[in-house]
């Protein structure tokens, strides 16, 4: 996956499963604060994307993200790691 794919993938999560506008989703949002998520939507939100990208986020992950930049980070850099496994 690209990173523009995950960037895409993750807004169209957010907004999906948690009602939240695009304006909103930016990549400096913090999930927390900004977006006000709390740690059940946070369980919730690795696994729709375990769901959708075959990515397992685990729970020391998940609490290293602050930021929706961070989410994104963190799925490209897995996303790589799986897709060079599996050459």
């Amino acid at each position: 996956m690209t990173r523009q794919e995950i960037n895409k993938l993750v807004i169209n999560t957010l907004k999906e499963t948690f009602d939240l506008s695009a304006e909103d989703l930016v990549p400096n949002a913090k999930l927390f604060q900004d977006l006000d998520l709390d740690s059940l939507d946070a369980i919730d939100l690795a696994v729709k994307l375990k769901n959708d990208t075959g990515i397992t986020l685990d729970e020391g992950e998940m609490r290293s993200i602050i930021e929706l930049s961070d989410l994104v980070d963190l799925l490209e850099r897995k996303s790589n790691i799986s897709s060079n496994d599996n050459d």
